[in-house]
């Protein structure tokens, strides 16, 4: 870990009413090794808020910080264990990525405990995420959270998350740092070597196959909720 490394606008942002950084990861490409020369930096990060502020009259403030110039998002603990337990890729992926720069108690805490938060359902947003993207490349239209046409880079994510969602249901485990053989065809299709078509045939069977395997995996039907709740609980009373 390497504190120093911390932009110092994260650093302002959780300043700001008492809140404390409790773990702050690179995220995006350079996480994934997918980088390439015109990559941005991309960090994703976990708060947490005093819980007096919850209780005070101006209450907690804002459950998300984010700024540009380097790109980042950070989550109040409670948002992030909220998201982690619906199965938001983004989210589950910051506790398992391996780039972490800062980590403190509450961060390796919530680390220990990453596996509780995966469950059958947590499938499901890779399934909905992918099915929405191919309606969106037939159409031509609109792709990605960003809107807009199709290129190489949103046909990589696409690519990239249905070959999480196949390793989450086949080995339990939330996988960051892309494979070298994926991540060669990762590369081609991000640098339009690969067609918005040929992105689409690559997809079409691993959906199928992610779509089975959402119906006999390892994973538990529920996660446990209570794990997280007790987590969020004690992290917020000890900033008091």
């Amino acid at each position: 870990m390497n504190p120093n490394s911390i932009p110092e606008s994260v650093k302002q942002a959780v300043r700001l009413d008492d809140r404390s950084l409790a773990l702050f990861v690179q995220s995006g490409s350079r996480a994934y090794g997918l980088e390439i020369e015109t990559s941005d930096d991309d960090y994703l990060g976990v708060f947490v808020t005093p819980l007096t502020k919850f209780v005070s009259i101006n209450g907690p403030g804002p459950d998300t910080l984010a700024g540009n110039g380097p790109d980042f998002t950070l989550h109040e603990i409670g948002k992030f264990c909220r998201l982690a337990l619906k199965g938001n890729p983004a989210i589950l992926e910051t506790m398992w990525n391996p780039n972490v720069l800062m980590c403190d108690e509450w961060g390796r805490e919530l680390i220990s405990i990453r596996s509780k938060s995966l469950h059958r359902g947590s499938l499901k947003v890779y399934i909905e995420y992918a099915q929405a993207q191919l309606k969106k490349m037939v159409k031509g239209t609109g792709l990605h959270s960003k809107g807009g046409s199709y290129n190489g880079k949103f046909g990589a994510h696409l690519v990239r998350l249905l070959n999480a969602g196949i390793h989450l249901a086949e080995s339990g485990e939330v996988q960051v740092r892309v494979p070298p053989a994926l991540a060669a065809t990762l590369m081609e299709i991000r640098t339009a070597r690969r067609s918005m078509q040929d992105v689409m045939e690559i997809s079409r069977p691993l959906l199928e196959k992610l779509k089975r395997l959402s119906e006999a995996n390892p994973l538990p039907e529920h996660p446990d909720e209570e794990a997280f709740n007790d987590l969020v609980i004690r992290a917020r009373l000890s900033r008091k």
